[in-house]
C-alpha cells in the first residue's frame, strides 16, 4: 500500500507509526474494498488500461459505475449500457460485471475488479414504474430519485421548492423494492430524502453522500434522515466533496463525516466513495458558467448539458468546480481512508466494514 497523495504532509491527522502503517496495510489488503459511486474514464483511444492501474494501485475491488445523471433519458441510458458491457467484455482480464453480492466477493477472489451499473437519477425511467424491471433486467442494481433537479419522482437538492417525492416517486420506489433495485437518496432535496426513505419498505441507502451536522449545505443528509435509513437497515457512504468551505479539505475532513456516520448507522452502516467523475479527465476543466448562472459541463467529450445554477453560498465560481479532498484526488489515494480510520481508533473490523463489506451485506439483502 502507497504512502499516494501526501500522507505525511498533512493530509491525515497525523503522521501514522510503523505498527499503524503495517495494521493499515493488512486490513486494506484483506478487506473487499468497495467504491460505491466512482469511475473508469477511458482514456486515449478509449483505453481503460490507465484507470485500472490507478484502481489496482488503490486496492479497489469493485466500482459502482454511473450511467445517468442528469444528462440521460431512457435511450441513452441504453446506450451507455451497451457502451460499458462492451468495454467490460473487451477488459475481462481486468473488470468482470457484478449483479449480486456474491459476484463482489469471486471478483475479489479472482483479482479482477467487479462494476456494477447505478443511475444517480431516475430520469431514464421516466413516469413508468414499468421501466425499473426493464433496467434492473439490464443489470442496473441502484438507482437514484433524482439529481439536483425535480423529475417525475421528486425534487432534487437545487430545487427550492422541496417539495418530497411524488405519487410517481412512492410508485416507482414500491417497485425498485419489489424487483430488488437499492434506493439511492444521494441529490435529493432534504424533505425528498426524508419522505423517499419514509417509503421504501426495503433498506435504502446514500450511495455518495455527507452528514449536514458535520458542513451544512443543502446538498448534505440531516441526522434525522439518516436515523430513519439506519433504522431500516440502510447505509451512508461518505465523499471526497461537501466537506467543508473552499477547496483546503483534506482525507481527514472526509472521515469526520465517516465517523459521525458511525456515531448514527453504528458499524454496520457506513461506506466510502470517490465520486470521481465519469467522463474525460477534463471534463471539469473545460466546464463554465454562463450568463445565467448555469454551470456547463461536457460529459464523454460529446455530451455538452448544463448542470445546475451555481448561485449559493457553497458552490465555487472559479475552477476547481469540483475540490476533491487532498490525498483523494486519485484512486491512489484511496489507502489514506484506511490511514486515517486507523488514527482515529476505530476497530480494524469496523474498518473492513466501511471500505467495502458494508455495501456488500446491503447488497445481498435487497439485491440478491
Amino acid at each position: 500500500m502507497t504512502a499516494a497523495n501526501g500522507t505525511a504532509r498533512g493530509v491525515l491527522s497525523r503522521p501514522l507509526t510503523d505498527q499503524e502503517e503495517a495494521l493499515a496495510a493488512r486490513i486494506h489488503a484483506e478487506a473487499i474494498v468497495v467504491d460505491t459511486c466512482g469511475a473508469i474514464p477511458p482514456g486515449a483511444g478509449g483505453s481503460l488500461d490507465e484507470s485500472i492501474r490507478l484502481l489496482r494501485a488503490g486496492g479497489v475491488d469493485c466500482v459502482g459505475m454511473t450511467l445517468s445523471a442528469e444528462e440521460h433519458d431512457q435511450r441513452a441510458a441504453m446506450d451507455q449500457i451497451a457502451f460499458w458491457n462492451r468495454n467490460i467484455r473487451a477488459n475481462s482480464r481486468d473488470l468482470v460485471k457484478v449483479t449480486r453480492a456474491d459476484d463482489i466477493r469471486q471478483a475479489k477472489a479472482d483479482g479482477r475488479i467487479g462494476v456494477y451499473f447505478m443511475f444517480q437519477n431516475a430520469k431514464p425511467m421516466g413516469d413508468d414504474p414499468g421501466n425499473v424491471e426493464l433496467f434492473r433486467d439490464m443489470g442496473v442494481v441502484s438507482s437514484a430519485i433524482t439529481y439536483n433537479k425535480r423529475n417525475f419522482l421528486g425534487d432534487g437538492c437545487a430545487e427550492p421548492e422541496d417539495a418530497g417525492i411524488s405519487t410517481t416517486g412512492r410508485a416507482m420506489i414500491a417497485e425498485m423494492n419489489r424487483v430488488g433495485m437499492l434506493v439511492d437518496l444521494s441529490h435529493g432535496g432534504k424533505r425528498t430524502q426524508l419522505t423517499a426513505a419514509e417509503a421504501s419498505t426495503a433498506p435504502p441507502y446514500f450511495s455518495h453522500n455527507n452528514c449536514f451536522s458535520v458542513f451544512p449545505n443543502r446538498r448534505n443528509a440531516t441526522d434525522e434522515t439518516m436515523r430513519i435509513v439506519a433504522e431500516k437497515g440502510g447505509m451512508m457512504s461518505a465523499m471526497p466533496l461537501e466537506l467543508s468551505h473552499g477547496t483546503s479539505a483534506t482525507v481527514a475532513d472526509m472521515v469526520d463525516h465517516l465517523v459521525h456516520a458511525l456515531e448514527i448507522f453504528g458499524p454496520g452502516g457506513a461506506g466510502v466513495c470517490t465520486d470521481f467523475p465519469k467522463g474525460r479527465s477534463s471534463v471539469y476543466e473545460t466546464a463554465y458558467i454562463d450568463d445565467e448562472g448555469y454551470l456547463n459541463i461536457q460529459y464523454d467529450g460529446t455530451l455538452s448539458v448544463k448542470r445546475m445554477k451555481w448561485d449559493v453560498g457553497e458552490c465555487l465560481q472559479e475552477p476547481p468546480w469540483y475540490p476533491y479532498a487532498d490525498g483523494l484526488r486519485s484512486y491512489e489515494g484511496f489507502p489514506n481512508l484506511t490511514r486515517e480510520l486507523v488514527v482515529r481508533g476505530v476497530a480494524p473490523e469496523t474498518i473492513a466494514r466501511v471500505l467495502g463489506g458494508n455495501f456488500v451485506d446491503l447488497m445481498e439483502r435487497v439485491v440478491g
